[in-house]
């Protein structure tokens, strides 16, 4: 019977193991990563903040496309419909990030610093680069922990 039990207890054990390194390796994405992100943050924040449209179509993925996104449609989302809007940095970014899709949370802010105005911005990592798949405002109410 010891014999039985010893068996099952290595096979338990392997079966344990096994199942814990494969759930560490789905579920820890290369730290790598981060710094790639925000550069590309950066790089968009540059092109906004300058009205550059080519720097912007430079982080645009072109599956923004196919949802009715471009450089023209995400600065008429900050600068605002009246052009008002004073646009200074993505404040108080939030990245939360797989091997392949990237969401940061922040807050779009002119010099008051304000957090009245939340943002998410999607990218996705597509021949080994980062790039902006979608933005959206995140829902009133939500905060950056929700």
């Amino acid at each position: 019977m010891t014999k039985t039990c010893t068996k099952f207890l290595i096979l338990l054990t392997a079966a344990m193991s096994a199942c814990l390194l494969g759930c560490a390796e789905q579920s820890t994405p290369s730290r790598d990563h981060i710094p790639l992100i925000k550069e590309k943050l950066s790089y968009l924040q540059h092109g906004v903040l300058t009205k550059n449209r080519a720097a912007i179509d430079s982080v645009l993925s072109v599956k923004i496309l196919d949802i009715g996104q471009s450089s023209d449609s995400l600065l008429n989302y900050i600068y605002g419909a009246d052009n008002s809007f004073v646009f200074e940095l993505f404040g108080e970014p939030l990245i939360i990030y797989t091997e392949k899709v990237a969401m940061i949370e922040c807050y779009l802010m002119d010099s008051t610093r304000t957090k009245n105005r939340p943002m998410t911005l999607l990218f996705s990592y597509d021949n080994e680069i980062w790039l902006l798949s979608r933005f959206e405002e995140r829902g009133a109410g939500e905060t950056i922990a929700d």
